[in-house]
């Protein structure tokens, strides 16, 4: 149920991604009470949103001093905003 957008290999420190399930806007509001930072919205390329269908996408940012812990808490936290999103 999430669409990831961009390169396939050599990929940078951002991650955009579409929930099926959840408006952007909902997902990183939700996520931000559990103490996640996302962005959300068109990030100012409505153009290419509405080529690839979507309202727009959330994104997460990533730096050399992230833990894999850090990924790991993100991955739970999208996981219990699925749940929420989908009762």
């Amino acid at each position: 149920g999430i669409r990831i957008f961009g390169p396939r290999d050599h990929r940078g420190g951002l991650v955009g991604f579409a929930a099926d399930w959840a408006h952007p806007h909902d997902l990183t509001t939700y996520a931000n009470e559990y103490g996640l930072a996302l962005r959300g919205g068109h990030h100012c390329n409505q153009p290419l949103m509405r080529k690839f269908g979507v309202p727009g996408t959330s994104r997460a940012s990533f730096y050399f001093y992230n833990t894999e812990a850090e990924v790991d808490r993100m991955m739970e936290i999208l996981e219990a905003a699925h749940r929420f999103f989908t009762r």
